[in-house]
């Protein structure tokens, strides 16, 4: 099967998905790795320290007001970048997920996975530095790509420019 018959076939397939972002991500993401023909993610180690490319990266996160709490980067390569997901939909169902894409409410809800990934950003351990792309994902839908080469964390612009 040709390169782009399976690219053709990946599009058919995810494009049918919708408003279901915890039923697919996974997946999607890890079917998209096949596609370009780079290594899927690792399975998650119960030693965190060694949880460099997976999916879920749990590390602690602490609120202005100290309180630590757990949370999950849906998918992250250390040093390379880090993903949110999102799953809006077509709004001809009885699910809309993250809200009708090309409305207002679809295009908040992506803004707010961008803002969610920044501060996983400033979450990351020390010595994982600062990745230079941060990425949003409506799944089956569309990628946001963002980046900051300087490693600092600093603003994440669009990708390319």
């Amino acid at each position: 099967m040709s390169d782009s018959h399976l690219v053709e076939q990946f599009i058919t397939r995810w494009s049918q998905s919708g408003a279901s972002e915890r039923a697919n991500y996974a997946l999607f993401l890890s079917e998209l790795c096949d596609l370009l023909d780079v290594p899927r993610p690792d399975p998650s180690s119960e030693e965190n320290a060694q949880n460099d490319y997976v999916i879920d990266r749990a590390f602690p996160h602490f609120e202005k007001d100290s309180q630590k709490s757990t949370v999950y980067l849906d998918l992250y390569k250390r040093g390379h970048f880090v993903l949110e997901t999102k799953q809006g939909s077509s709004g001809t169902g009885d699910k809309v997920g993250h809200g009708k894409r090309g409305t207002r409410g679809w295009d908040k809800s992506l803004e707010k996975a961008y803002t969610q990934a920044r501060g996983y950003i400033r979450d990351l351990p020390t010595e994982h530095g600062r990745p230079p792309f941060l990425i949003v994902c409506d799944v089956g839908h569309c990628f946001d790509i963002y980046a900051e080469f300087s490693g600092t964390g600093g603003t994440y612009l669009a990708y390319p420019t």
